[in-house]
């Protein structure tokens, strides 16, 4: 028996993948990793599987897709298979429906997932989710009839399609007959001389072929292969009218895709992310499964080749596209990006007018306040995608109401990067619109899934031609997924945020609004480049006084005659946000192109800008106010237990000491803030006061990790990040808070 089932067609089906194709299992072992935690997890990755948000609610519609896409990647697999190995089992050509049989035979492993993946979700949304048994199961349900109808109809194309060894003997028996009625010799050279090429190709190919004893048929029955002998020729014509077939569903599917980019901003056609990750991989299993037919033996060699001819191309510029800041102009004359523009990007001159425009703003907003010695307020916030945001917005909702609403009255600045920025600049929208800011519908709003769209347009648009154009500014530019992301965001803030830099000089210079500075990562040298509609010269030297190094450069004056003024202030946030992979990389028009990176590359809680704002207005500042206090808001703890690591395998070894810095840099940048704040500290003694709020997940037994780095927060995770501002650290903070705003006549 033991023997029988090592030689069943299945086992052997699997044996030769684990041989020839472990490529294939490769994609399988990625999406085992990932709905089972294993990849990803601190990423959110896994949850986009087992939670996933179609028309922005978790739902029946959005499992189906899901389930659908999921069948695309079998039939992938399988297609692939049959491709590639369908010519090593012989008994197959002699069957009906050899395609079918194959499928079912090499199920094991898609079954396999799907059940993993079915008892997966049933745990999370039960679990994790707290979600009633029935709603799980409805989501299963989603889950198994999208994957059902996906694969009824594949089987119903290759049920009308398909012919066996006696359609074929059939079909050469008619054409040979029609031939010899027309006078014509139906055995000339040219026909022998293709029959000759079969044989051959049918020999070299029977060198590899598979001894198989018995098979699943089409009514799950266990037969034993047929040793019957066959017409070799019309088993070969068999095997390749299959293969053609095959290759015609890998075409259909990726003209499927490029219709979809036709649909890419539709929010119907924006399926779950999951779904149009699966569509990648299935994408992914065409092309490599393309090439290992094509070059065989030579896969290596000629994957090298085309790896170093696409290099070649990008070199060239063929296929090098420069994502674009919206609103800048990028077909006039480039800036000149070197050390010599920088230097006079930092000009005594620019650094001095730009203090003189900051000290007549900090004038105005001591005059909003009508005190005579104001508290001041600067406001930090830090990076880590829609949890940051969505913590923000709560812990400065919570901050206004202590406050008594006059929060952003004390407020003169704003600092941060990546998410936090998002949360803390709807705020201020809110606040200059005189909107109702601390409604929980606000809280709502900003964690709206915003990443379906942008995965979807990244693999319908972005890995192929983005032909469609939008205008901007007086400027025209290719649709792609950071444009997706900022329409998306705009639609889920009701418009806020989506006006042009510029707009915001007035009410920031009369002292109506605070000042916000954006100051994403320049990775051409590391630089910051600090955004805002004020001139921002004096932070170009950082803390350094003496000047030795510039540290920064002032965007506004650095590309006034590119339109920095019409910058997109989305598109700004978004530069700040920049996250690999997901939102693309922004290139300005300078010479050569600056690369724009995450701003927590340089600072992920905006505490380094703040320090230098207080040293260079020191004077101003101690002289004009009760009280300097800075409002820190991060998402995460600061004092943190170390990781217990015990022994680990050789490829963790090995990449040990990259993620050690890795997992450290929080912990870096922290210690460096907290030297930069005592120096400050230093300066200005009891005048100046830190308050720090934390998100510090609750969780419970079945979830205790942090809310994921995402833009897409499952309800468990929006929940969490929520109830956090209720744990003592908090609300101790939001008392002391409460204290050291109170007006100096109040104390």
């Amino acid at each position: 028996m033991l023997k029988a089932i090592l030689h069943s067609f299945p086992i052997r089906l699997l044996q030769v993948h684990i041989k020839h194709n472990p490529f294939l299992l490769l994609y399988w072992l990625l999406l085992f990793s990932v709905v089972n935690g294993s990849f990803g997890e601190a990423l959110g990755i896994p949850y986009l599987f087992l939670d996933p948000v179609y028309l922005d609610q978790v739902n029946f519609l959005g499992f189906m897709i899901l389930g659908a896409t999921l069948c695309g990647f079998a039939m992938a697999f399988n297609i692939t298979g049959y491709i590639l190995d369908s010519f090593r089992f012989k008994f197959l050509g002699k069957l009906s429906r050899p395609f079918t049989h194959y499928c079912l035979n090499n199920a094991i492993i898609p079954l396999a997932f799907l059940i993993f993946h079915a008892v997966r979700t049933y745990h999370f949304q039960t679990k994790v989710e707290l979600n009633s048994v029935g709603h799980a199961l409805e989501a299963i349900g989603g889950l198994l009839m999208g994957y059902v109808i996906m694969l009824t109809i594949f089987f119903f194309y290759f049920f009308i399609t398909n012919r066996d060894e006696n359609k074929q003997l059939a079909r050469r028996k008619k054409r040979r007959e029609r031939l010899l009625k027309q006078g014509k010799n139906p055995f000339d050279k040219k026909a022998q001389k293709e029959r000759g090429r079969a044989f051959k190709k049918l020999r070299k190919l029977q060198r590899n072929e598979q001894q198989v004893g018995h098979y699943i048929n089409l009514r799950l029955r266990v037969l034993p292969t047929t040793t019957e002998k066959a017409d070799r020729l019309a088993i070969l014509r068999v095997f390749m009218q299959n293969q053609r077939n095959a290759i015609l569903i890998q075409l259909t599917i990726l003209a499927v895709i490029f219709v979809l980019g036709a649909f890419q901003s539709t929010s119907v056609f924006q399926i779950p992310a999951a779904a149009s990750m699966v569509v990648l991989l299935t994408v992914m299993v065409m092309i490599t499964g393309a090439l290992s037919f094509s070059l065989r033996s030579w896969l290596l060699t000629g994957g090298l080749a085309i790896a170093m001819l696409v290099n070649l191309f990008f070199i060239s510029g063929l296929l090098t596209y420069e994502y674009p800041a919206y609103g800048l102009d990028y077909l006039g004359e480039r800036k000149a990006y070197n050390l010599q523009t920088i230097r006079e990007n930092a000009s005594d001159e620019k650094i001095e007018a730009s203090k003189q425009h900051m000290l007549s703003i900090l004038e105005n907003w001591k005059a909003q306040t009508g005190e005579e010695k104001p508290v001041m307020c600067l406001v930090s916030v830090s990076g880590g995608g829609q949890r940051s945001a969505l913590w923000s917005l709560n812990v400065l909702q919570h901050a206004d109401s202590v406050a008594e609403h006059q929060l952003f009255e004390k407020t003169t600045l704003i600092t941060g990067a990546s998410g936090g920025l998002f949360g803390a600049a709807y705020y201020r929208d809110l606040y200059m619109e005189k909107l109702d800011r601390n409604a929980p519908e606000r809280l709502r709003q900003l964690s709206n899934e915003v990443l379906n769209p942008v995965i979807f347009t990244l693999v319908v648009n972005d890995l192929l031609l983005k032909v469609k154009q939008f205008e901007y500014g007086g400027q025209v530019y290719k649709r792609e997924r950071g444009y997706e992301f900022e329409e998306h965001m705009k639609e889920n803030l009701g418009g806020l945020l989506d006006r042009p830099l510029s707009h915001y000089r007035q009410p920031e210079a009369s002292g109506q609004i605070p000042m916000l500075l954006v100051s994403p990562t320049i990775t051409n040298d590391g630089r910051k480049l600090y955004i805002s509609p004020q001139p921002t010269a004096f932070f170009n030297l950082g803390l350094n006084e003496s000047g030795n190094k510039v540290q920064g450069v002032d965007f506004g004056s650095f590309l006034a005659a590119q339109q920095a003024d019409s910058l997109r202030f989305l598109t700004a946030l978004r530069m700040s946000a920049t996250f690999p992979y997901v939102t693309p990389t922004i290139s300005l028009p300078t010479n050569p192109p600056v690369q724009i990176a995450d701003a927590g590359i340089s600072d992920n809680y905006g505490i380094s800008d703040a320090m230098i704002y207080l040293r260079v207005f020191q004077d101003w500042i101690t002289e004009n106010t009760s009280r300097v206090v800075v409002l820190a808001i991060r998402d995460s703890e600061k004092e943190r237990e170390i990781d217990q690591t015990g022994n680990v395998n050789l490829i963790g070894k090995f990449f040990s000491p990259i993620q050690g810095v890795y997992r450290s840099w929080d912990q870096i940048q922290s210690i460096k803030n907290d030297q930069r704040f005592d120096l400050i500290k230093a300066l200005y003694g009891d005048h100046l006061q830190r308050v720090n709020f934390a998100y510090i997940a609750t969780g419970n037994e079945e979830f205790r990790t942090r809310a994921s780095l995402s833009w897409r927060l499952t309800e468990r995770e929006k929940k969490d990040v929520l109830e956090a501002i209720h744990n003592d650290a908090n609300q101790a903070a939001l008392q002391q808070l409460k204290e050291l705003l109170k007006p100096a006549s109040q104390e």
